[in-house]
């Protein structure tokens, strides 16, 4: 559409006539999402050579398109010059700024400027207050986003919906569940209805913090929903949600076919709903179904919408696919925010890929994208758990130069990684600086020294900080008492272990799974098998079901103890459904070998590859099997018990991954999805 504006402009001036700037304000727009800067830059220079001379809206659409395009620094010159064509900068040119400072993680640079806008004397709006209180509901800073919100207020200047929505989501986002239900309160007592958005955070919170969906969230649905002054449009969002959060995702599907096929209002927001839940799940086939059907419907689709498809590929551990994705949205002109590659960053550190994760960060530094805290601690978080600690101190202290404010969860990385290299007296330091830097350790951060100094064996100073946390106001946790118990199992200290299974228990804290894992492999590996049987009995009768890792245990120890007693404990595994994985698979394998039986191990590994997948220990297993079958020939016929038994074993595990082998899925197109999808840019950086 930008090129045929641009020959109606010709010819308008081939006649002799001028055209207007609110039309030439609208092409400079279209130029900017078409993605033609050199265009858009050679009109606003015609103007500024041969008229008509620029508006405040033509100053306005160039300092939104350079920001879109992440020059922020060219938006600011704009701004500085626009008093020599007699414009003065308004609200709006100063809220295009800020917002684009904010999105690329510069806070601080967006509260300088708006300390310049009221010493111009430009009076700043509710959007411009929305805009900066986002940027501390984002960063943690809740109490000076209170008082920001406040300050507002007492300037006069009435919130709106948008407002209360950024509010309610950053207390959430803190775990402050109360807060965000007491701000929701007062905003329908301001006469200010809920809509689709504010129903999402509160919903996303009350699910994830407090657990009672069923109760109190479902209340809040309710009493949103009996509002009769929400237009169809939010209604069906929520109507969706609903399902959503019910986990009724075809429900939710089929009811956004039936409004698109009537011809009813919809919004991104609704497919959002139903194309996070789908990514959630693991379905990414039917969240780009779903995707499709929203562009065909004419919607163009959000930030939220690109974070949760990335999200999906990362979860089913297609990075190459997610990152695809990523370059065709930016091929097309779709304007990421920091969130998408955030999620692609983070995902990469989980499964392993480091040098992807690399690249990705420098890719984000060349193409203009600014992490925020989020994504400086996604960043530092993945290196410290790749056990870059050098790299990820640098970028601690790169993110504390471009003014963003470490959180909790930054330090707690930095803290764990210290002390996963084994150098507690640099977490304790950090800890420290942690505390002057007004942010308050949580029990993550108690938990993480506590395991460094367990990891170490120095029971005594983290036996210490267990009572200090009693004097900071902080209880243990089920996560604090696992910790000393495997840490009092390994030093084989069982009375002393004991001692702290039944404290636990007198104080609340009741046991779950892996409490019963970590006893059990204790005296699996004391050999006190039939006191391990017993655990398991007990682990039954409170209600618990054994996991993969309490299978293994006992599987273990079965391989390891007498022929008798063995078949009767494996009877009991049976009969709870014993689940075998790939490390089921490396255990009895590793038994064949342990029993002078290679030939054995390579036989069954040639047969468990096509139900099972394989990992580094199980070649290395087949490696040493095949080694020892040319140094010592075995013989097939001679067969102990215990081997026969071992047999046994495997053919049942063998069964068992037949059954449960996953079905074979299609393969998407990313490259056919997204050339079909992504039409429209994104509006991340309107604010009017």
């Amino acid at each position: 559409m930008a090129p045929e504006a641009i020959d109606v402009l010709r010819r308008i001036r081939g006649q002799g006539m001028t055209p207007s700037l609110s039309a030439l304000a609208i092409l400079l727009r279209l130029l900017f999402r078409a993605g033609d800067w050199e265009s858009a830059w050679k009109l606003f220079k015609d103007m500024v050579g041969k008229g008509p001379r620029p508006s405040s809206r033509t100053f306005d659409a160039m300092i939104l398109g350079s920001c879109r395009r992440g020059a922020i620094s060219v938006g600011e010159g704009l701004l500085r010059v626009m008093h020599r064509f007699h414009c003065e900068p308004a609200a709006c040119s100063y809220n295009i700024l800020m917002k684009a400072h904010c999105v690329f993680g510069r806070s601080a640079d967006a509260f300088e400027l708006f300390d310049s806008m009221l010493e111009a004397g430009c009076a700043p709006t509710v959007i411009t207050y929305s805009i900066l209180i986002g940027a501390l509901c984002q960063e943690g800073r809740m109490d000076e986003a209170r008082m920001l919100f406040d300050d507002m207020e007492q300037e006069g200047i009435e919130s709106n919906r948008v407002t209360y929505n950024v509010l309610v989501d950053g207390y959430v986002k803190a775990g402050q569940i109360e807060k965000a239900d007491a701000v929701y309160r007062e905003m329908k007592e301001r006469g200010l209805s809920p809509d689709c958005y504010t129903f999402n955070i509160l919903a996303a919170g009350h699910h994830k913090f407090r657990k009672d969906w069923g109760s109190e969230g479902k209340h809040l649905l309710d009493e949103v929903l009996k509002s009769e002054v929400l237009p169809d449009a939010p209604m069906l969002d929520m109507l969706v949600s609903r399902f959503c959060w019910d986990r009724r995702l075809d429900d939710a599907w089929e009811l956004l076919q039936h409004a698109v096929e009537e011809g009813m209002t919809v919004s991104v927001a609704g497919f959002n709903s139903v194309i996070t839940g789908y990514s959630k799940e693991g379905l990414e086939e039917e969240a780009f179904d779903l995707y499709q059907i929203m562009v065909e419907a004419g919607l163009a689709p959000s930030t939220s919408t690109c974070n949760s498809l990335v999200m999906g590929l990362c979860k089913r551990r297609r990075l190459d696919d997610a990152r695809m994705l990523l370059d065709k949205m930016i091929e097309k002109g779709y304007c990421l925010s920091t969130s998408a590659f955030t999620i692609y960053l983070d995902g990469c550190f989980r499964m392993g890929n480091t040098a992807a994760a690399l690249r990705c960060w420098n890719d984000m530094q060349k193409q203009g994208i600014r992490p925020d805290v989020v994504g400086f601690s996604a960043y530092i978080n993945g290196l410290c758990r790749a056990n870059y600690m050098e790299e990820a101190c640098e970028a601690f202290h790169e993110m504390c130069r471009r003014g963003l404010v470490p959180n909790n969860f930054t330090y707690n990385s930095l803290i764990s990684g210290f002390c996963r290299a084994g150098n507690v007296a640099e977490a304790l330091k950090l800890e420290s600086a942690m505390k002057q830097n007004g942010l308050v350790p949580d029990i993550f951060t108690t938990n993480i020294i506590i395991n460094g100094f367990c990891r170490q064996g120095r029971l005594t100073m983290a036996n210490n900080i267990f009572v200090e946390m009693y004097a900071v106001g902080l209880n243990p946790d089920i996560i604090t008492y696992n910790t000393f118990i495997s840490a009092y199992c390994r030093a084989f200290d069982m009375v002393n272990a004991v001692n702290l299974v039944n404290k636990m228990s007198s104080e609340g804290c009741e046991p779950d799974i892996f409490t019963y894992n970590i006893w059990i492999h204790s005296l699996c590996s004391s050999h006190m098998t039939n006191r391990a049987i017993k655990v398991l009995d007990e682990l039954v009768s409170t209600g618990f079901f054994p996991d993969t890792v309490t299978y293994n245990t006992m599987m273990n120890g079965i391989c390891s103890d007498v022929l008798d007693r063995a078949m009767i404990i494996m009877g009991k595994l049976l009969k709870m459904a014993f689940v075998p994985n790939v490390t089921t698979v490396n255990l009895l394998l590793s038994h064949f070998c342990k029993q002078g039986l290679p030939r054995r191990a390579v036989i069954w590994g040639e047969k468990l590859r096509q139900v099972s997948t394989f990992d580094d220990t199980t070649r290395n297993i087949l490696d040493r099997a095949y080694r020892d079958m040319q140094e010592d020939a075995e013989p097939l016929t001679a067969k102990s018990g215990s081997s026969l038994f071992l047999e046994f074993l495997m053919r049942i595990t063998y069964g068992s991954l037949h059954k449960c082998e996953p079905l074979k899925r299609k393969t998407l197109t990313i490259t056919n999805i997204v050339d079909h999808g992504i039409t429209k840019s994104s509006n991340m950086m309107d604010v009017r």
